[in-house]
C-alpha cells in the first residue's frame, strides 16, 4: 500500500496565529482510514484518536502509512491543545518518513499556534522544500512566520505565492489586504 500527502481541505484557524493544520491519506486499513477523516474532518472526540491508537498497534501498515497515522494522530492532538504529544507524534512520523512534506509542515504549524514564528520558518521551509500538496497552505503559514518575526517583505512575498497557487483561497487575500504597498521615486 502506499501513501499520498494532502494538507487537509478544512482549514482550522486559530484567533490568534490563523495556522492551519495538514492531514495525510494513508490506505493502510480501515483503523487508519478512520483516523485520516477525523484528521481532516478536525473530528477530535476520543473515538477518533482511538481509532489512530488502534491502527498503530493493530495494523500491518506499511512505513508511509505508519508515518501518515502518526502525522494524523498528531493533528488531532494539536487540535486538542495537547503540542508536546503532538509533537512527538510528528517526530515519529519523521523517524520513519523524513522526505515527507506533512510532519515538517505540521510542526511548523504547531510552533505557530504557539507564537513561535521563529521556530516555525525552518521546518515550515523543509515541509516547502519536500513539495507539499497544497502548496499554497504551506506558503501562507511561512507567510504568517515572517510576519511574526517582522520580516514584512518575507511575509508578503510568501502571501502573495499562496494567492497565486490557489487564486479562489480567500485566506491569503485577506491578508494581503492589510498590506499598503509604496513603490519608491
Amino acid at each position: 500500500m502506499r501513501s499520498l500527502t494532502l494538507a487537509a481541505g478544512l482549514i482550522t484557524l486559530l484567533a490568534s496565529s490563523a495556522a492551519a493544520t495538514g492531514a495525510t491519506i494513508t490506505l493502510g486499513g480501515p483503523l487508519s482510514q478512520r483516523c485520516y477523516e477525523s484528521a481532516v474532518a478536525h473530528d477530535d472526540r476520543g473515538s477518533a484518536i482511538d481509532a489512530c491508537n488502534r491502527s498503530l498497534s493493530e495494523e500491518a501498515l506499511t512505513r508511509p502509512d505508519r508515518a501518515a497515522t502518526y502525522v494524523n494522530r498528531g493533528v488531532l492532538l494539536m487540535d486538542l491543545g495537547r503540542s508536546v504529544d503532538a509533537d512527538a507524534d510528528f517526530d515519529a512520523a519523521l523517524a520513519l518518513d523524513r522526505s515527507a512534506p506533512d510532519p515538517w509542515l505540521n510542526k511548523g504549524f504547531l510552533r505557530l499556534r504557539g507564537g513561535q514564528g521563529r521556530d516555525a520558518l525552518p521546518l515550515l521551509d523543509e515541509g516547502i522544500k519536500r513539495q507539499p500538496r497544497r502548496e499554497a497552505l504551506a506558503y501562507f503559514a511561512r507567510g504568517l512566520a515572517y510576519e511574526d518575526v517582522g520580516d514584512f517583505s518575507a511575509a508578503y512575498a510568501d502571501l502573495r505565492r499562496a494567492r497565486e497557487l490557489e487564486p479562489s483561497w480567500r485566506l491569503p487575500g485577506e491578508y494581503l489586504a492589510r498590506y499598503q504597498v509604496k513603490h519608491g521615486r
